[in-house]
C-alpha cells in the first residue's frame, strides 16, 4: 500500500516542484489565461471523456451512486457547522473540504488496495465526485448558485451534454473521445505546475499553520466518518464499502486550487491543504486498510 501511495502521490508532487521551480526562474506561468484555459477547454473535455470513454454501469450500481451522494450531502452539512463555528467562509471552505481527489490519486489508489474488481467502483464514485466539483464547486466559489449562471459554465455544459449523450444511448466516434482525451489530458499537468506556482510564493510567515494543520486532520477524518456511516446505512458490500472508504478519505483535489484562482479564493490556504492533506489521507489509508481492507 505505501509503495501504491508514494506513486500515486510522487508525480504530482514533481510536477508541482516544477512549477514552482519556473515560477522563479520563468514568466511561464503567469499568464492570467492559464487558470480559463483550463476551466474553459481542458476540464469540459476532460469531463467528456471520463463519462463517455468508460463503459460503466451505472445504473446496475444504484446503491453505490446512493451511497456516495449520501456521503457527500452528510460532509455538506458537518462542514457548514463547523465552518460555522471556525467562523470561515463557506463560500471557498465547503468545497475545498468537501470534495476530495478521487481523479489521479483515489482512483490508483483503489486499484492497488482493492485489484480490479474495485476499478469499476472507484470510477462511479469519482464520477459522483467530480459532478460535485463542477456544481456545488463552483457554484459555492463564484458566488452564486443562480442556474442560468451555473449553465453558462464550460464543465457543467460539458456535463449535461454527457448526460444526455449516455441518456440517449447516442454512439460516439472513437475519434471523438480520442479528441477529448487528448485535450483534456492538459488539466492535470498545468493545474499542478500553478499549485506549485502559488506554494512558491506563499508567503509561509503569513498561514495559519495551526488552522491548516487542524483541517487537513479534519478532511480525511469526515471522509471516512461520512462514507462508513453512508455504507453502514445502506448494507454495501464490503468492496464498495472500502471504495466509498478510499475515495471520502483522500486528500484536497488540486481541483479546487484551480476554483479558488479563478474565482479569486483563499489561494495559499489551498496550496497549503494540498499538500498537508497528503501525509493525513495516508494515515486513514493505513487504517482503512488494518481493518477494512483484508490482505
Amino acid at each position: 500500500m505505501f509503495a501504491a501511495f508514494i506513486s500515486a502521490i510522487l508525480p504530482v508532487m514533481i510536477i508541482a516542484l516544477v512549477g514552482a521551480f519556473l515560477s522563479k526562474r520563468t514568466a511561464y506561468l503567469d499568464d492570467p489565461n492559464l487558470p480559463k484555459l483550463v476551466l474553459n477547454v481542458g476540464m469540459p473535455t476532460l469531463l467528456l471523456h471520463s463519462m463517455l470513454g468508460t463503459h460503466i454501469d451505472f445504473l446496475g450500481m444504484g446503491k453505490l451512486v446512493l451511497a456516495s451522494v449520501l456521503a457527500l450531502a452528510a460532509m455538506v452539512l458537518v462542514t457548514l457547522i463547523v465552518l460555522k463555528i471556525m467562523k470561515l467562509d463557506r463560500r471557498y471552505y465547503l468545497p475545498i473540504l468537501v470534495n476530495p481527489n478521487t481523479g489521479n490519486l483515489g482512483i490508483p489508489i483503489a486499484y492497488a488496495l482493492l485489484g480490479s474488481d474495485g476499478l469499476a467502483g472507484a470510477v462511479i464514485i469519482s464520477s459522483i465526485i467530480e459532478i460535485s466539483h463542477f456544481t456545488l464547486g463552483i457554484g459555492m466559489m463564484s458566488g452564486t448558485f443562480n442556474p442560468r449562471r451555473l449553465l453558462a459554465n464550460p464543465p457543467v455544459i460539458a456535463l449535461i451534454i454527457g448526460a444526455i449523450i449516455l441518456g440517449l444511448g447516442i454512439p460516439v466516434p472513437e475519434f471523438v473521445v480520442r479528441i477529448f482525451d487528448m485535450l483534456g489530458s492538459i488539466t492535470v499537468p498545468i493545474m499542478l505546475l500553478m499549485l506549485g506556482r502559488s506554494l512558491a510564493h506563499m508567503k509561509v510567515h503569513e498561514a495559519h499553520w495551526g488552522r491548516l494543520s487542524l483541517l487537513a486532520l479534519y478532511r480525511p477524518a469526515l471522509g471516512f466518518a461520512m462514507a462508513f456511516g453512508a455504507a453502514t446505512l445502506l448494507g454495501l458490500s464490503p468492496l464498495h464499502m472500502g471504495n466509498l472508504l478510499i475515495a471520502c478519505s483522500m486528500p484536497v483535489a488540486v481541483l479546487n486550487y484551480i476554483f479558488a484562482t479563478r474565482f479569486n479564493g483563499p489561494v495559499n490556504e489551498v496550496a497549503g491543504l494540498t499538500f498537508l492533506t497528503l501525509p493525513t489521507a495516508f494515515i486513514a489509508l493505513i487504517f482503512i486498510k488494518m481493518f477494512f481492507i483484508g490482505s
